[in-house]
């Protein structure tokens, strides 16, 4: 999973809790990185500057890893890309 989207979203967690970009996987769990909610919300933010969608904070607060997140932002990209 190496793509412009993950590399997006892998270097804001690393950005947020300021750690190397290299310790993020897609299997590493959110609670691993110590990503609490106000980091989530922020990391929400970079995500909607990072790729101009508008990404409601429920539809982050269950997932688990960070492959995880990348997955849901691809979901809400091709939602986006069918919706008139």
């Amino acid at each position: 999973m190496s793509d412009s989207l993950t590399e997006q979203v892998f270097s804001a967690i690393a950005k947020i809790k300021h750690i190397p970009r290299e310790t993020i996987t897609p299997e590493r769990t959110l609670e691993s990185l110590a990503l609490d909610s106000l980091d989530t919300i922020t990391l929400l933010f970079e995500l909607e500057d990072a790729t101009g969608l508008t990404i409601p904070d429920d539809r982050l607060r269950d997932l688990r890893t960070a492959g995880e997140v990348v997955d849901r932002i691809r979901q809400l990209q091709g939602s986006a890309a069918v919706a008139p």
